[in-house]
């Protein structure tokens, strides 16, 4: 059974009731001295306490995120990966945003009545992940049957999944109704798989040596997976990459490693140093994915442009924001966007996503 939808999440709502039922029933029941009475009690509120907090915790990551999709994503069981002849060694510095190996053509199921959703194998960095594609409506509309659209990469958070942009953010819905006001133009948004351990731990969205190569996968695989199956822009100024938390931290990173893959990048309520351990353990690799030092250290930085979001209430997002910016030495249409409420959580980031979205069409696509 599928650890979300609602059939798991009935059965949980089952289970709370029948404890409770249970309790009730043999409470006064219990054979045997007074001990054992008190043991198999304790023992049954314990149980039926349980069944309430994952009943509880199942609504949240159904409604919240998910934030685990999986069983095994769960238990930190769900990456698939193969590592490059080289053995998964190298940092992604100084590579090209084309893959050398040969983007393979996906078959694409739905999500949703608007969302495509597809298992693929990035050609380079050998990840196997889920990607979830919006097409907007434009797309398949014969005025534009020789139109090469411009790609929006949306990164979730860790933990988090990519169907989250389609499942509790609905971005495509957003994109919808701002299209409809005139607010943006019409863009594909791809959403790809960033966690590769599963579970909690996180990954950091670096090419790590001798194991996952994040990077790449999201920096060449997933744009070279996009133009062997959809009409898009070949053009890095046509492409922006977008995130919250987590995922925010690594569209900046990726923004300013990648310029030649992503012309625009937007970080929500995200920080500027990498946290995770697997990166923090080597003291160069943290360096080389740290986009504030990147910039600070570049005597030429990018051609790029970056939006950076943070909100008072929740930590050092605001001040990491303003210094991400503020870095910049040309800072063109960049500008940081600040909140002066909310928590770290789905809520927060589908009020950053609106302004996100505004400011990234203006970005990408011409207007």
């Amino acid at each position: 059974m599928s650890l979300t939808g609602t059939p798991f999440f009935v059965v949980t709502i089952l289970l709370v009731v029948l404890t409770v039922v249970v309790l009730v029933l043999v409470w006064n029941r219990i054979p045997g001295p007074a001990p054992v009475k008190t043991t198999a009690r304790v023992g049954l509120i314990v149980f039926s306490q349980f069944t309430a907090v994952l009943m509880v915790l199942v609504f949240v990551n159904n409604r919240m995120g998910p934030f685990y999709d999986t069983w095994g994503s769960l238990f930190g069981q769900d990456a698939s990966v193969q590592l490059t002849a080289s053995g998964g060694s190298g940092d992604g510095r100084g590579a090209s945003g084309a893959s050398d190996v040969s983007a393979q053509k996906l078959s694409f199921g739905k999500y949703n009545s608007d969302v495509l959703s597809a298992d693929a194998v990035g050609p380079e960095s050998r990840i196997k992940g889920d990607i979830y594609v919006w097409l907007p409506p434009q797309y398949n509309e014969p005025a534009y049957a020789h139109t090469d659209f411009p790609v929006l990469e949306l990164l979730p958070g860790t933990p988090g999944t990519p169907k989250a942009w389609f499942g509790s953010m609905h971005a495509d819905s957003a994109m919808r109704t701002l299209m409809s006001e005139g607010k943006v133009k019409p863009m594909i948004l791809v959403s790809a798989k960033i966690n590769m351990f599963g579970g909690s731990r996180d990954s950091g969205c670096a090419n790590l040596p001798g194991s996952y190569q994040t990077a790449t996968w999201l920096a060449k695989d997933v744009p070279a997976l996009m133009k062997h199956n959809f009409r898009v822009s070949g053009n890095p100024k046509n492409w922006g990459i977008a995130g919250y938390s987590a995922g925010g931290y690594c569209a900046a990173n990726l923004t300013v490693k990648y310029p030649q893959v992503f012309h625009a990048g937007v970080s929500m309520s995200g920080y500027n140093a990498p946290d995770a351990a697997v990166v923090l353990k080597d003291p160069a690799l943290a360096a080389a994915n740290n986009p504030l030092l990147l910039l600070e250290k570049a005597k030429q930085q990018p051609d790029i442009v970056l939006m950076a979001q943070g909100v008072r209430t929740d930590g050092t997002t605001v001040e990491d924001a303003r210094a991400l910016i503020r870095a910049l030495h040309k800072p063109g249409t960049s500008q940081v966007l600040t909140l002066s409420s909310g928590d770290h959580d789905t809520r927060t980031f589908i009020k950053e996503m609106t302004p996100m979205l505004t400011w990234m069409s203006k970005q990408i696509t011409g207007r």
